[in-house]
């Protein structure tokens, strides 16, 4: 690589940086009620009243830091899949994981009758096992003489997705109306889980399984050289190819648990980081990261403040803003 495209990544990677700190000021501000940075200086110094203090640090900043880090993780879930799957419209919503998660989330409340409370501590679990059950159904049903095709794993995400989806309505319809309108809100990407223990639980889950995209890169590279290329330089593909899509599943069912159903995500910020960055997975990582920030924090901005003084589920605007792309993408492949 020469040393023109070097500082070409840099500036990108530095100015997407800045754009990520200057949307996170804008939503540290933005709201029901506006906070100024004057306001915010008083409350980090302790001067401010009760109510603020506790509406900034209870409320808005849990919210920021959960918006960011979910970003993050479909980003780079997204990013995973792409790699190893070699299909750039890759993404953990249009392969039916959100859609296998909110299954098993509206079974657990009709069947078991939990309450709100008490079941959120099994969200990432239940999360996590429909979407690797998805994955892995799909995954199965998209070999052909033990290959897997790209295409035809999108077909089958996007098929077993609408199925699920309909199950999921069907199953809703016995909830009652709390229960209903959570996993309603839930299925359309609010954000529920704003709060400190769920950007501690995000952050401590991100930790081992960003871990593997960074320190695998390397390895990434070589997938996008093909299997044959790859196992000659030494890649055990059947090996890495299970622990990349194990992670990014992992990724996207944190994600889910907390931030419900946000689709496009996944595709759109890996897609657009290849583009400003390029392919090299050692910087795509951190283009992936950055994007995912970027692309919810400012989403998150919309929400709020699009509508007030009701507010719009975060996975709506992800969707307004990932649709039209992913049509460009089908139009791009035609």
């Amino acid at each position: 690589m020469s040393k023109k495209q070097k500082r070409r990544q840099r500036v990108v990677l530095l100015g997407l940086l800045v754009a990520l700190l200057g949307l996170v000021v804008v939503d540290l501000q933005s709201g029901y009620a506006n906070i100024s940075l004057t306001q915010i200086g008083e409350i980090l110094s302790g001067r401010a009243s009760r109510a603020l203090t506790y509406t900034f640090l209870e409320l808005r900043m849990p919210r920021i830091v959960v918006s960011l880090l979910v970003g993050v993780g479909l980003s780079v879930s997204g990013m995973l899949m792409q790699s190893v799957t070699r299909n750039e419209m890759a993404d953990p919503g249009l392969l039916g994981m959100n859609a296998g998660s909110g299954l098993l989330l509206a079974v657990f409340f009709v069947f078991f009758k939990q309450s709100v409370d008490r079941f959120s501590f099994w969200l990432p679990v239940l999360s996590f096992a429909g979407a690797l059950g998805v994955f892995g159904l799909e995954y199965r049903l998209a070999l052909v003489r033990q290959k897997m095709h790209p295409k035809r794993l999108l077909l089958m995400g996007v098929a077993i997705s609408l199925a699920l989806s309909s199950l999921t309505t069907m199953l809703m319809l016995r909830l009652p109306d709390q229960d209903y309108a959570f996993v309603q809100n839930w299925l359309a990407g609010n954000i529920w889980g704003a709060s400190w223990g769920n950007a501690a639980l995000l952050a401590v889950g991100f930790v081992p399984l960003l871990g593997v995209a960074f320190y695998g890169a390397k390895t990434l590279n070589l997938f996008d050289l093909g299997e044959i290329p790859a196992t000659a330089l030494g890649v055990d593909v059947k090996r890495q190819t299970k622990k990349f899509l194990l992670a990014a599943i992992a990724l996207s069912s944190l994600c889910c648990a907390v931030g419900g159903g946000l689709s496009f995500v996944g595709l759109i910020c890996p897609h657009l980081a290849r583009k400003l960055v390029g392919v090299n997975h050692r910087v795509l990582v951190i283009g992936s990261v950055l994007l995912g920030g970027v692309l919810l924090t400012g989403a998150d901005i919309v929400s709020r403040t699009l509508l007030l003084p009701n507010e719009i589920p975060v996975g709506i605007v992800a969707t307004v803003l990932g649709a039209p792309y992913f049509l460009y993408l089908l139009v791009k492949e035609k």
